[in-house]
């Protein structure tokens, strides 16, 4: 979904958007998680002085492999959406350093903000870096790869010792 500046009214425009989750698949191409729901999200446009101000919510359901013992497991999403879009770009950009206010800016090129790319994006920001399927998953036996949240492994124990501590292993304290 596409909307086009020009059409956005002086009071701004609601969105309320449900999109399928296998459209915006298809858009993202291949990556680690695999949307499951319909994104849903509600948005607002506005129009300002060379600005487009976008603002919402959005949300949706997405199947991820845990970080620790490799299963899929479902991850609910649910985020804020703010973003300001330069109409005018700036000319000649040379690179500067940005300030926190410009961070949150992009520049809109050409008269159309796609809207599926947004929200795609935004379940992309939102994704954990290191998602587990539960804070106390115990992940997986680092020799033979055993599930250690349903069974535990049969690897000997070995005591590893930091080589440069060894030698305070063989002091004996003096008790009186």
């Amino acid at each position: 979904m596409k909307v086009n500046i020009v059409d956005i009214p002086v009071h701004g425009l609601q969105l309320n958007i449900t999109k399928n989750g296998d459209e915006l698949q298809a858009i993202a191409g291949e990556v680690d998680f695999i949307i499951l729901s319909p994104v849903s999200a509600n948005l607002s446009l506005s129009k300002t002085d060379g600005e487009i101000l976008m603002y919402g919510n959005m949300a949706s359901i997405i199947k991820q492999h845990c970080a620790r013992c490799l299963k899929q497991f479902e991850h609910k999403i649910s985020s804020k959406i703010d973003i300001v879009y330069t109409i005018e770009p700036e000319c000649g950009k040379k690179e500067k350093e940005l300030s926190s206010e410009e961070i949150r800016t992009n520049d809109l090129e050409g008269n159309e903000i796609d809207i599926d790319v947004v929200l795609l994006e935004q379940l992309s920001l939102d994704i954990p870096i290191r998602a587990v399927c539960k804070s106390d998953c115990k992940g997986l036996c680092p020799k033979c790869g055993a599930d250690l949240n349903q069974e535990k492994c049969s690897c000997p124990v070995i005591e590893q010792i930091d080589q440069r501590f060894a030698k305070l292993k063989e002091l004996k304290l003096n008790k009186k």
